[in-house]
């Protein structure tokens, strides 16, 4: 008898495992769509000068409101090219307020953002 509540517990805690498993993998998924609808709202609004070659990234960090109107906006990393820098921060300004989450959950008030112009 005590075999068998061994067992069942031992199933229930991998039950609760897979469960978490899974709500972390929805919530990885639901993030990653929330910033590309992010990168597809900027990608719209940016203007690529001629002098780019390649597809560098840019990391930026995104201070934002609740609404998702963008309050401050900081190059982490830059692409090697100072006019793309300046091109995707024009973008990112411009495309404010930002897509909001669907999930509530997930809204960051700082995002840090990467950004491929060609991607």
């Amino acid at each position: 008898m005590q075999e068998l509540l061994a067992m069942d517990a031992q199933r229930a805690r991998e039950s609760e495992l897979l469960k978490q498993e899974m709500q972390s993998a929805a919530r990885a998924g639901a993030l990653d769509a929330y910033q590309n609808a992010i990168r597809q709202r900027v990608r719209q609004n940016i203007v690529l000068p001629p002098s780019v070659s390649g597809n560098p990234e840019a990391t930026f960090v995104v201070d934002q409101l609740p609404d998702g109107t963008v309050m401050e906006l900081r190059l982490k990393k830059s692409t090697g090219n100072a006019a793309l820098d300046e091109a995707i921060e024009r973008a990112i300004r411009k495309s404010s307020p930002l897509p909001l989450p669907t999930d509530k959950a997930l809204f960051a008030r700082t995002l840090e953002l990467k950004f491929r112009p060609l991607e």
